[in-house]
């Protein structure tokens, strides 16, 4: 299971489908009523499990006809955000950027070894999960290395500050993983953000965490006004 939310294990169980050919590229998903009934769960926590895949480019919303599987043979993959969801996710960068960099460099400084390990952690699970082309698992693991991120600064100001942006949060770090041509980039800036940090380099933490920032707005589409 991707994590404990019903979402999650939702989206993880529809995913493993995909992957196994139950549901072939191009095929119409069943009526979310009919699919919520098989699943055993209700049609809110169905659709925000297919929110999450929808995100992932695992599906594909077609306004009036239905929820299909994605094909990437017909460049059939999720596009960026559109109109409102543009404009959220281009302010929850921002927010990022004003954040992430500073808390990764003051981690490098004040972390213990112990929550370093845990932060390796999470790299080690987003690692297994895209080996094994689980985007739901990834996805949850990268949400878990900034998090712990936010905690590891040793200032509960961090994490209570983001967490109102929660949802939005998790939907632009989904996002870039729909770029199947870049779907590692987020587990090698990742490293590259932990080395830093081992290596106790505040500066280096600082300026990896802002790149892995504004690359991850570029994968997703997102543009991000800066002074």
């Amino acid at each position: 299971m991707a994590g404990d939310s019903v979402p999650e294990y939702v989206a993880e169980r529809l995913q493993r489908m995909i992957l196994a050919g139950e549901l072939a590229p191009g095929e119409a998903l069943p009526a979310q009523r009919t699919l919520a009934e098989r699943l055993g769960v209700s049609r809110t926590s169905l659709r925000e499990a297919l929110t999450v895949l929808e995100t992932l480019g695992l599906v594909r919303v077609r306004a009036g006809k239905g929820v299909f599987v994605s094909d990437p043979s017909a460049d059939d993959t999720a596009p960026g955000p559109r109109g409102d969801r543009y404009t959220h996710a281009a302010r929850v960068y921002q927010l990022r950027l004003a954040i992430e960099p500073f808390v990764s460099g003051l981690v490098a400084i004040t972390a213990a070894d112990a929550e370093i390990d845990r932060l390796a952690e999470t790299v080690a699970e987003m690692r297994a999960a895209l080996a094994e082309g689980d985007l739901v698992r990834a996805a949850q693991a990268d949400g878990d290395f900034h998090q712990r991120l936010l905690v590891a600064a040793g200032n509960p100001l961090f994490p209570a500050a983001m967490r109102p942006a929660g949802p939005m949060l998790a939907e632009t770090r989904r996002i870039p993983f729909a770029n199947r041509e870049s779907v590692r980039a987020p587990l090698d800036e990742h490293e590259r953000i932990l080395a830093q940090i081992r290596a106790r380099s505040p500066q280096g933490a600082r300026d990896a965490m802002h790149r892995h920032i504004l690359s991850a707005a570029s994968r997703a589409g997102v543009g991000v006004l800066r002074p």
